[in-house]
């Protein structure tokens, strides 16, 4: 049996708030992204049989190769370290909780910005004095972060050395469309920063690569 994530992953505590209510940790799965499409494509340069030796010298033999990627948003849970529950923190973790606050509005209906992905009008803290022991109604991942859009293209051609030995030039470019993926917000009510995004993944990047096969 595998037991509890010691970190929370992905906006995530793997454990229960309450264990003695179970019915209270239904809610959608951390990879449950509602729409998601993947496209594969390649291409690869005709012979072009009647073009001068130069032409075929320099545009023939390549191979176009991508990979297009998009999908809606996964969500992730708002939490609360203050351990306003006052549960003990549970045995295979180091002191984490899995505390959360009350949902008195819609949290994905914010401004969704960088700055404010969740808004703090639609949670409420718990008081640890005069609520202590209490848990909040929040459910397990009910807020959605951002979207995501990635393009990976590849151009390829092998080269010619010998009998048995051929060179083959790989350029790529990683997120081609240098699409803005954020990461999620940061997701602990006592953070000065809970709403915020401060990540996101990495911008348009260019490779180029050299194998040699026989």
């Amino acid at each position: 049996m595998a037991s509890p994530a010691p970190l929370l992953i992905s906006g995530e505590n793997d454990v229960a708030q309450n264990p003695f209510n179970l019915r209270g940790e239904h809610g959608p799965s951390l990879f449950d992204a509602r729409h998601r499409l993947v496209v594969n494509f390649s291409y690869q340069v005709p012979a072009m049989s009647g073009a001068p030796d130069w032409v075929r010298a320099v545009a023939g033999g390549w191979q176009l190769h991508g990979i297009l990627v998009t999908s809606s948003a996964t969500p992730f849970t708002v939490y609360d370290s203050r351990n306003v529950s006052l549960q003990a923190p549970h045995p295979p973790l180091s002191v984490a909780f899995a505390s959360r606050p009350d949902a008195i509005a819609n949290p994905n209906g914010g401004p969704r910005t960088r700055e404010e992905w969740v808004s703090r009008s639609a949670i409420r803290c718990l008081d640890p004095v005069t609520e202590a022991g209490r848990f909040g109604n929040a459910g397990r991942n009910i807020v959605r972060g951002p979207g995501l859009v990635n393009l990976d293209v590849s151009l390829t051609r092998w080269f010619t050395l010998s009998e048995r030995a051929r060179l083959q030039l790989r350029l790529e470019c990683f997120n081609a469309g240098n699409f803005t993926n954020l990461g999620l917000p940061v997701n602990d009510l006592v953070s000065p920063n809970f709403g915020r995004i401060l990540e996101a993944a990495p911008p348009r990047l260019f490779q180029a690569a050299l194998k040699l096969g026989f």
